[in-house]
């Protein structure tokens, strides 16, 4: 069994953060990104892992989650893993596995009293997708924070709703951190829930980069995202044809009749 630092270790409950590569975190901005409408979450994380060059420095476990391990380019992997940048101001909660909804506050409480309490962060980021079947033509952003932070990241193009609800791990995540010393922000986009949506993931990353200037590349998810326009356009087409009926062969008439 591989064996890590005491220190590395932090277990509340039944909440285990296992860290396996020490980083010196400095304030770190934390994202949290899962199986959301659209898989934009795993497709978030994939491109801040790629373009931030993110390392994975640990994972988190607990009894309340499903026993489940993922591979990814045929490599065993826990499906709950924390990345990092070498400067210790970026931490990504990459959930790839969905959470059962019993253990929504089991992780949110674990995560965050780490966070807290282990790595003295301030801001945690919850990516996530609203389920739409049709999508608005211009790209959608909305927020949901403290009002003073809301109000600074509406000058970058984000909505506000007034009254509202979030549900899931991003509710769970942000109403546990108005218990404590740090500031929740949800930012969600429609996205579609019948296929992967890379162009809703782009609206994101947008904000992130605007904001947070970073130089996340979307470059990779427009391609894939007109390759998807393209490969629906074909599946409509095909099924129009289908169902286009058909004129009925014409009446013969028999010999002798005119």
């Amino acid at each position: 069994m591989k064996k890590f630092e005491e220190d590395l270790c932090i277990h509340k409950d039944n909440f285990l953060v296992v860290q396996t590569k020490e980083v010196q975190f400095n304030n770190p901005i934390v994202f949290v990104t899962f199986p959301s409408p659209g898989i934009i979450g795993p497709i978030i994380a994939r491109q801040m892992i790629e373009s931030l060059q993110l390392e994975e420095i640990g994972f988190f476990k607990s009894d309340a989650l499903s026993p489940v391990t993922i591979f990814m380019n045929n490599i065993l992997k826990h499906p709950y893993l924390l990345y990092s940048n070498k400067e210790g101001t970026i931490l990504l909660v990459a959930i790839e596995y969905p959470i059962p909804q019993e253990a929504y506050l089991v992780v949110a409480e674990g995560l965050l009293s780490w966070l807290e309490k282990h790595l003295d962060a301030k801001t945690i980021v919850c990516l996530d997708g609203i389920p739409v079947k049709l999508k608005p033509e211009q790209p959608i952003v909305i927020i949901a924070a403290e009002k003073e932070l809301a109000d600074e990241l509406k000058e970058y193009g984000l909505e506000l709703y007034e009254n509202g609800v979030i549900l899931g791990m991003s509710g769970a995540i942000t109403s546990e951190a108005l218990l404590r010393d740090i500031i929740g922000i949800v930012l969600m986009t429609p996205a579609t829930t019948d296929f992967p949506d890379p162009a809703a993931a782009v609206n994101i990353i947008n904000v992130l980069n605007d904001y947070y200037t970073y130089n996340i590349s979307t470059e990779p998810l427009m391609k894939e995202a007109e390759k998807i326009k393209e490969q629906l356009a074909m599946i409509a087409e095909r099924q129009q044809a289908i169902q286009q009926p058909t004129a009925p062969p014409p009446k013969r008439l028999r010999e002798g009749y005119v």
